[in-house]
């Protein structure tokens, strides 16, 4: 019986001790996925332990509202300050501050962006109540930016970020222009947009966009010639056409379409708003010119069209203009009218070109 106790108790101790067995590089990075205040906890582990922390290729920072007396302010200085210059994968920072101290949030968390962006920090969370006007991002390492619940003036600008391919914007008050070459993907959901002056978004390498605004008037958008995927969605679609506010360099007359014309590059383009104010479109003007691409391909989901409940694609409709330039686009054509056949456009008021 004394043998067998002792067995299980030997055995007991070899798994107690496996997750030690492991190089520090791994227990390293393993360490990234805690909160950076968990991760110095692990220093009573044992000996090895004391220092592992100072090596973690992650920041999980929390601050609140008690400032610079504050026990978590404190921690995190004095955190940065024993760290090892370990470049950073991932920086994530939370701050509860609520928003009437917003400008004070963005005072607090800056140091931490800046030690973050000097140790190549490659991506970047930061969820707070906070305030910044003419906000401007520089670094070769950065890859992805998550931005929640802040609050943008003047320009966001993020053309000093040359690898930025991934950038959101969740629950953002943005009255600024955003500017971000490099960017490939872009997801801007909640929040809202400026509702006095229409603001601009360039960024020339997108290939998918996303707007999900809860209020504000759509932005200006630059010329996108890579787009594939576009997703626009609002609650309120006179905000997608000019007409009596100021807009940063547009000349554009009234209910000139704002949003179609910045998502004409569009291969796969989606249009989302409540049916009291869906678009009053009269004439649809589809130019097909498909030499360049090798391979493309149109959804079948045409669905039944029921006369008794009209599609708000038909509904004012008068012509529907398409414009091929070759014979190549016969298929394409045949899906495009089978579309729009499915929701009630009659074959006269289609003029093929």
């Amino acid at each position: 019986m004394s043998r067998r106790l002792s067995e299980v108790g030997s055995t007991a101790a070899v798994g107690e001790h496996r997750i030690g067995d492991l190089p520090d590089d791994l227990l390293a990075y393993l360490m990234s996925f805690l909160p950076s205040r968990d991760s110095v906890r692990t220093s009573v582990l044992a000996r090895r332990w004391r220092s592992l922390w100072r090596s973690v290729p992650a920041l999980r920072l929390e601050d609140d509202t008690r400032g610079d007396g504050g026990p978590r302010s404190k921690f995190v200085d004095e955190l940065l300050r024993r760290r090892h210059p370990t470049p950073l994968n991932v920086c994530d920072i939370c701050s509860d501050y609520d928003t009437f101290h917003c400008e004070e949030a963005f005072t607090r968390i800056k140091p931490w962006l800046r030690y973050a962006f000097s140790h190549d920090v490659r991506a970047l969370r930061v969820v707070a109540g906070s305030l910044t006007t003419n906000l401007v991002l520089v670094s070769s390492h950065l890859k992805r930016v998550e931005l929640c619940f802040m609050q943008f003036k003047g320009s966001v600008n993020f053309t000093g970020c040359r690898v930025l391919d991934v950038l959101e914007m969740k629950g953002c008050n943005i009255l600024a222009s955003i500017l971000c070459q490099s960017v490939r993907h872009l997801t801007i959901k909640g929040g809202c947009f400026d509702d006095k002056i229409r603001r601009r978004i360039s960024a020339p390498n997108l290939i998918s966009l996303k707007l999900a605004p809860s209020q504000g008037l759509t932005p200006l958008l630059d010329s996108m010639p890579s787009l594939l995927t576009a997703s626009v969605e609002s609650f309120d679609q006179q905000y997608h056409y000019c007409f009596d506010v100021p807009c940063e360099g547009c000349d554009r007359q009234a209910r000139f379409p704002v949003v179609l014309e910045g998502l004409s590059a569009a291969t796969n383009l989606e249009l989302t708003t409540d049916d009291e104010h869906s678009p009053i479109l009269e004439t649809l003007t589809l130019l097909l010119d498909f030499q360049t691409h090798e391979k493309w391909h149109v959804m079948e989901t045409y669905g039944i069209y029921d006369p008794k409940e009209q599609s708000p694609l038909s509904k004012h409709l008068k012509v529907v203009k398409i414009i091929r330039s070759s014979t190549k686009e016969d298929v394409i054509v045949d899906h495009i009218l089978k579309i729009l056949c499915a929701h009630g456009v009659p074959s006269e008021q289609i003029d093929i070109q």
